[in-house]
Parts: C-alpha cells; sequence; structure tokens
C-alpha cells in the first residue's frame, strides 16, 4: 500500500510537471543527471601468532538519478519541481558468511519562489523515506516531511531589510524509535540609517515536539549588533567599535535530557602530523558560519593529506562543558565511508604555537546522520575552552572509497547534553561583547594603536558570572630605510565566580633590510600568567632570515631560544632550528626543501632531553603540458622513534584537449607508535567520453602490516556520470 501511495504521488508530480511545461513562459529548464557506481574488493588479513587466514569479500552497486524541472510562470515567480533517487546494495562475505544491505532513499520536492527587486517570498516541499534492508534483520524505514515558507523585504532607502522563514520538520520511523516535529522559526533584519553605522538583529525560536517520550523543549535567541567605523583628521585617525548581546534560553521538561548548542566564539582548524602540540590552529570563519552545504576548506576525502591530519577545532571564548561535537560534510557518504574514520577529541586552555593538547577520548566510529550529512561524535564530558576534533583523511583502502574523491567539511557544532532540574527545567545565558580599536598615524614614520575587547557571560540557574576584559597597546616605527621596528603589550584580566587570572603579553621585533634580497627579523615574545594556581611564565627569541639568492631561489633560517617556568616551579628551555628553501631551476621543475630540529629540556628533572626532527622534501614536474609527476617525502624523528611518509602521483593526459586523464599514485606511512606499514598504490583513468558522459576506473592495491596481523586489499571501481 506504501509503494502504491508513493507510485501515485509520483505519477501526479510527473504530471504537475507536464502541465507546466505547457504553460507559455520565458524559460523552461529541465535537468538529469545520474551517477552508477560499482566497487569490488577482497582482502586477506593474516594473523601472525597463529597464522590464520581470514578472507573478506566486499561488493557495492550504487544508483543516484536525480531529475530537476524550473519553469518561470511570470517575470518573477518561478517553480521548480524533481526528485532524487538512490538505491545502495552491498554485499559483504567474512568468512563464508554472507550479510546483504539495501537502502533505497527518495527524496521528491516542489517549490515556488517569487523574487523582485524589493520582495521575495516561498514556499517548498520535500519528502525523503530511506529505507533500510539487512540480512537477519527486521526492515527499517525513516521518514521525514519537511514544510518551508519565506519571506523578505530589500526596501530602497532608509528602511531597513528584512527576512523571515519558517519550516516544520515531521520524522518518524518503523520500528518506533524516533516521532517528533520540529518548528523552526528565524527573523532577520539589517538596517544602516546612516553611514559608518549598521544595526543587526535576529530572533530564532526552535519548539521540538517529542511525541515518543511525551515531551517538549523550547529554544529562543536574541541576537543584536552594532558597528560603527570613521576616519578622522584626514584619515590620520581610524576608529571603529561595536557591541553585541546573545540571549539564549531553553525550556524543557525536569525529567528530560536535551541537546544544549554553545555559543561558538571562532572556527579554527591545521593540519599537523603531530597533533598533541603547537603549532597553533589558524582561524576559520567558515566553520562556524552557519552554513551547512559550502565548504569550509578542509578536505577528508581522497584529496586530502592522508599523511598527516585535520584539526577541527572551536573557540568557546571561557571554559565550558562539552560531550558532543558535530562535523557536517558536503554530501552524503556510504555506510563503510563514514564508519572508517575515527576521531580524537582534544582540549587545550590556549591556543598556541607552543601549546600542550590532551587527548581526552577517541570515538570510531561516529554515527552518520539518516537525513543530515553529519557525523555526531559523542564523548565524556571535558571542561575546556579550546577543543578539536582530529581525523585522518579517507584511505583509499576502505570499501568504496573511490567514489569520494572529495569530503569537504562545512561546519563545526559543540553541545553539552543537560537534564532538567526539579524547580525550572530552563537554562538561560546572555553573552555581552563589546570592541573598540584605534589606530592613529602619529608621524610619517610611526603609527600607533589601542584596542579594547570586554566580554561578559552569565548563565542561570548557576547564577554563574564570568567576564574578560582585554587592553592592548602597539606601536610601529620606521628608523630609516634599512631598520624598523613594532612592539606591543596587551594584558587580559579574567574573572568567574570561582577564580581571577591576570595574563600579560609582550612583543618586540626589529626588521633589518640589509638588501633587496636579505633581511632579517629578531623578535622577543614573553608571557606571564597568574591564576590561583601560581605564576607562569613563557619567553622566547626568534631570528628569522630571509633570503633570495637567485631568480627562482629562496631560502629562509629561523634560529630560536626560549625558557618557561611553569606554576608548579618546574622550568625547562627549548631551542629550535628552521630552515628551507624553494628552488625553480626552470618553469616546469620545482624543488621544495624544508627542515625542522627542536630541543626541550626540563630542569632539576631526571628526564631525557626531548628533541623532534622533521624533514620534508617534494618536487614537481612537469616535463609536457599534459604530463605531471609529484613526489614527497617526509620524515618525522622523535626519541627513539622514526615515522616516514612518502607519496608519489603521476597524471597524464594522452589527448590535447585532456578527455582521456590517467594517473598513479603511490603512498607509503611508517608509523613508529603503533609500529605499524601502511602502503597504497594504483592506476586510475576518467575518460569523458562526450559532453554529457564520463567514465572513471581504479584499480587500488594496499597493505596494512603490524606486530599482529597483516591485511592485503585489492579493490576495483568503475564510475558512470551522465547529464543533460
Amino acid at each position: 500500500m506504501d509503494r502504491l501511495c508513493w507510485l501515485y504521488g509520483g505519477v501526479g508530480l510527473v504530471a504537475v510537471m507536464l502541465h507546466l511545461m505547457a504553460w507559455p513562459s520565458r524559460a523552461d529548464d529541465i535537468n538529469f543527471n545520474s551517477r552508477l557506481v560499482t566497487t569490488t574488493s577482497n582482502s586477506q588479513t593474516t594473523l601472525k601468532t597463529t597464522n590464520e587466514r581470514i578472507d573478506a569479500d566486499f561488493y557495492n552497486f550504487d544508483q543516484r538519478y536525480n531529475l530537476n524541472f524550473t519553469k518561470n510562470l511570470f517575470p518573477y515567480l518561478n517553480f521548480a519541481a524533481g526528485s532524487f533517487y538512490q538505491l545502495n546494495e552491498i554485499t559483504t562475505t567474512n568468512q563464508n558468511l554472507e550479510t546483504e544491505i539495501k537502502q533505497d532513499r527518495l527524496s521528491p520536492y516542489l517549490e515556488m519562489n517569487l523574487n523582485n527587486p524589493i520582495y521575495k517570498a516561498g514556499f517548498a516541499y520535500r519528502k525523503t523515506r530511506v529505507e533500510e534492508e539487512i540480512t537477519g534483520l527486521e526492515k527499517t524505514r525513516s521518514d521525514r516531511d519537511q514544510y518551508t515558507a519565506t519571506m523578505g523585504m530589500r526596501p530602497v532607502g532608509l528602511l531597513p531589510r528584512w527576512n523571515m522563514n519558517y519550516t516544520r520538520s515531521l520524522t518518524a520511523d518503523t520500528p518506533e524509535t524516533v516521532d517528533q516535529q520540529v518548528d523552526l522559526f528565524n527573523f532577520t533584519t539589517q538596517y544602516a540609517p546612516i553611514n559608518n553605522l549598521n544595526l543587526d538583529y535576529a530572533y530564532t525560536r526552535t519548539e521540538t515536539d517529542n511525541r515518543l517520550q511525551g515531551f517538549t523543549t523550547t529554544e529562543q535567541n536574541h541576537f543584536g549588533r552594532i558597528t560603527y567605523a570613521h576616519n578622522f583628521f584626514a584619515n590620520r585617525l581610524a576608529m571603529n567599535s561595536g557591541y553585541s548581546i546573545n540571549h539564549n534560553t531553553l525550556e524543557f521538561p525536569a525529567t528530560a535530557t536535551v541537546d544544549t548548542p554553545l555559543l561558538r566564539s571562532a572556527g579554527l582548524s591545521s593540519l599537523d602530523t603531530t597533533p598533541a602540540d603547537g603549532p597553533a590552529l589558524a582561524a576559520t570563519p567558515a566553520l562556524i558560519d552557519g552554513n551547512v552545504t559550502a565548504s569550509a576548506g578542509l578536505d577528508i576525502g581522497l584529496g586530502g593529506d592522508e599523511t598527516t591530519f585535520t584539526n577541527i577545532g572551536l573557540d568557546f571564548g571561557f571554559a565550558v562543558d562539552v560531550n558532543i561535537i558535530r562535523i557536517w560534510v558536503d554530501r552524503r557518504l556510504t555506510g563503510q565511508v563514514a564508519n572508517s574514520f575515527s576521531w580524537s577529541i582534544y582540549t587545550s586552555p590556549d591556543n598556541l604555537n607552543t601549546s600542550t593538547w590532551t587527548l581526552a577520548a577517541t570515538v570510531a566510529p561516529a554515527s552518520f546522520g539518516v537525513f543530515d550529512n553529519r557525523f555526531e561524535i559523542n564523548f565524556p564530558t571535558v571542561n575546556t575552552r579550546y577543543i578539536k576534533v582530529v581525523v585522518q583523511p579517507l584511505l583509499p583502502a576502505v570499501a568504496g572509497a573511490s567514489g569520494f574523491a572529495n569530503i569537504f567539511v562545512t561546519e563545526m557544532e559543540a553541545l553539552s547534553s543537560k537534564s532538567g532540574v526539579p524547580i525550572t527545567g530552563e537554562t538561560s545565558s546572555i553573552n555581552h561583547n563589546f570592541n573598540f580599536n584605534l589606530r592613529g598615524r602619529l608621524t610619517q614614520a610611526t603609527t600607533a594603536g589601542y584596542n579594547l575587547y570586554y566580554t561578559l557571560r552569565t548563565e542561570d540557574p548557576s547564577d554563574q558570572e564570568r567576564d574578560q576584559l582585554t587592553n592592548g597597546f602597539f606601536l610601529n616605527h620606521v628608523f630609516n630605510p634599512t631598520f624598523s621596528a613594532n612592539a606591543s603589550i596587551q594584558r587580559t584580566n579574567e574573572s568567574d565566580i570561582n577564580d581571577k587570572s591576570v595574563d600579560d603579553v609582550y612583543s618586540a621585533s626589529l626588521r633589518a633590510a640589509w638588501l633587496r634580497t636579505l633581511n632579517q627579523v629578531l623578535t622577543y615574545s614573553s608571557r606571564t600568567t597568574s591564576d590561583a594556581d601560581g605564576d607562569a611564565s613563557q619567553n622566547s627569541f626568534i631570528l628569522r632570515t630571509n633570503a633570495i639568492l637567485y631568480r627562482g631561489w629562496d631560502t629562509f633560517l629561523d634560529i630560536g631560544y626560549g625558557w618557561d617556568e611553569q606554576a608548579d616551579g618546574t622550568q625547562s628551555t627549548n631551542r629550535t632550528i628552521k630552515g628551507g628553501t624553494n628552488v625553480t631551476p626552470f618553469d616546469k621543475l620545482t624543488f621544495n626543501f624544508n627542515y625542522s630540529y627542536k630541543e626541550t629540556e626540563q630542569q632539576d628533572v631526571q628526564a631525557d632531553t626531548l628533541t623532534e626532527t622533521q624533514v620534508d622534501l617534494q618536487a614537481f614536474y612537469v616535463p609536457f603540458s599534459n604530463l605531471s609527476l609529484f613526489a614527497k617525502i617526509s620524515i618525522v624523528d622523535r626519541a627513539a622513534a622514526s615515522d616516514t611518509l612518502q607519496n608519489y602521483s603521476i597524471n597524464w593526459s594522452p589527448f590535447d584537449q585532456g578527455d582521456l586523464q590517467l594517473f598513479f599514485i603511490y603512498s607509503e606511512v611508517l608509523r613508529s607508535e603503533s609500529d605499524q606499514t601502511e602502503r597504497t598504490y594504483g592506476p586510475s583513468a576518467r575518460w569523458t567520453i562526450t559532453r554529457n558522459l564520463a567514465l572513471d576506473l581504479s584499480y587500488t592495491k594496499s597493505t596494512t602490516d603490524n606486530v599482529v596481523l597483516r591485511t592485503d586489499t585489492e579493490s576495483y571501481s568503475a564510475e558512470v556520470k551522465l547529464h543533460f
């Protein structure tokens, strides 16, 4: 009966589309694309202690079809409809035990949008049904109906812009484990009454009716911001200032347990082979912009660097309790690919080049959403200001990996699981942020500035109040064409009901431009922290030399020395040497070489001096326009342990138009901490047969070898893409 209803619904949708195609209009557009992927792999695992051999086979046929239709009914009125269908069939055989998995996903939609230069309005409906059958288990079905209404205005003149969105999502499954209705309302407005002054306000209300467990939660969020910037005295003085307030409330029954989103101050990321220490993670605003479909620039698919780790982090502004991380990606993943990732949770009180990150938990696998393209990583509660998730990009040896050349991370969310209290069943938080920045040119050679930041956060029912005040000054001066100097000082006072701390940061640098091709920078930095545990300090000198030796040949050398003292009185010194060179002997060949050495010695402690050496060498050669070769070798040597990482690839297009491309990759990783070798190699081909038809073929052979077992895997994959 259900399938009959779906059939009637599909026929009805096609009838509506055909009827609209006959309607007089300015433009019509129908597009269809399909993707067929078949993957076969077999592996043999040998247990070295018993010499026992375990054989496993894997077969996957993944079919995806997407049909979309759009029609302009009137000058500003647009209708769109379509459907996505996926049939994924998987057969695994392990020691003659066969398991079959069949997953159907059907998602039709239709929408109507009015969009003129002043007004916009729209309505959309999307239905998603996922059915799954697994050998020996009961058949499951999950359904989601989503209704969306939008309205907005972009007035001309001094009136504010505004947008409203309302979404109702109905989710249920069989057997019954989920039955809920989520109503989401969002209102935003932007207003610029005068030049340089901007006013923003946003209100969001989310009401979740958990029908299965019989309770309702309501979350409301108000966000307001005012910013002003202006230049004075013929642009000799620049000022900008801003204030924002974020008020969040959550109402829920005293007996319920709900997941509360945490306020994120900054998104952070890096690529690193040693996630337990620095360097500092770089700011990545796209990780917290609320857009779960646009890439944040981090690739954990085959296109990512599998010899390094991807660090995905957050700064909460203050230390908070967190036990859930959600990582959103830009596409659906198969179960085999999603379950292949291992997620390590690290925490740190700061985010500096000298930071130490503490491993809190490792989760493998993390659950991947049925309807949403996101991983949900649950772990024991930690209290931290900085948190990061460390993951290695997808390995070619994973069954079905060839279909995921790229998996881009789009968003990172953090949540805290909360239980209701018998009295109120309500929590709230208010976050105030204020900034004031001045930058002025005192003379033609001297620039100075002042920065002020203040944050106040209050929480109920805990009655917790925390604030942070930062004052900073900086000065830049050019003595002459050869010498220039920079200096800065910053103090941060942080307090809550239990503790107070003061953080002082000093920095000074002297730059000498001896020649157009030779310069040096000497930098001194110092940080002193005082809190209830005592005083701690960090100091360092770094001398960097940059030189262009010849055209196409440049080099750098860093020499550093530092000394630290912890709050418990422990003292340590560290010495660093970093150097590198880039050589382009001619346009078609490039060499890169980097070397680093770090030595850390603790005073008054009976411990060996810790050393770490890393060498990176890579070459890129393009002998012809249709042939390129790449090689990279990295060696990391730490205290009687050494890791070697190798990557080689060849890209060849036999024909001038590039319709046929041939590839060969080789990757080898020697991991000393687990005494394990990982080796992957194989050819692949991409053939654009016509403008609408493409074919991808690949063969991969991989070996994983450690003291316990050895696994050899062969994988074949073929993919056909059709679109028109």
